[in-house]
């Protein structure tokens, strides 16, 4: 990330977390409540958490944290760990291999709205962040496999726009 988009994850959000341990910051978390469609809802706007850390549990407590009764947790991502912790988090995640409600489709066209963009049929936002936000292709090994055969190519900055349900 650039100087710019630590700012932007920093001072744009409405609740900014930093979780840190003995040694220091190991995350960073960004959270926006809006009402999508006419439903509160929660919108990741950034997290990091330091690669030692991952996987136990700290996006989830985080956004519990975060939460104020909404029941839609919301992102937009390239990176399939990303998604996968906020599968894990809610009871229903979109897109998935199932078909999506037209509930969910008009929460998703909303956050697309509310972050000022285009998506596709699949909720892909084509090229939004001008190639692979990270140095390397993150990978996961449940759900890598889904964001290529869904259509999401990183090193063209597809940006897949993700709602769960909590």
């Amino acid at each position: 990330m650039d100087y710019e988009d630590i700012y932007q994850h920093v001072t744009s959000p409405e609740v900014v977390f930093l979780g840190e341990n003995t040694e220091g910051i190991v995350a960073m978390a960004s959270y926006n409540s809006v009402v999508l469609s006419g439903i509160p809802s929660l919108i990741v706007e950034g997290i990091a958490v330091a690669p030692e850390e991952q996987g136990k549990g700290l996006f989830g407590r985080i956004t519990d944290t975060a939460r104020s009764g909404e029941s839609s947790i919301c992102l937009r991502t390239q990176n399939p760990r990303m998604y996968r912790a906020l599968q894990r988090y809610c009871s229903a995640m979109y897109p998935s291999e199932e078909h999506i409600p037209e509930a969910i489709r008009a929460i998703r066209t909303a956050l697309a709205k509310q972050l000022r963009c285009e998506i596709d049929e699949m909720g892909i936002v084509r090229g939004y962040y001008g190639g692979l936000f990270y140095g390397a292709e993150p990978t996961h090994g449940e759900v890598s496999g889904f964001f290529r055969e869904f259509g999401v190519d990183m090193h063209k900055g597809d940006a897949l726009l993700c709602v769960g349900i909590k």
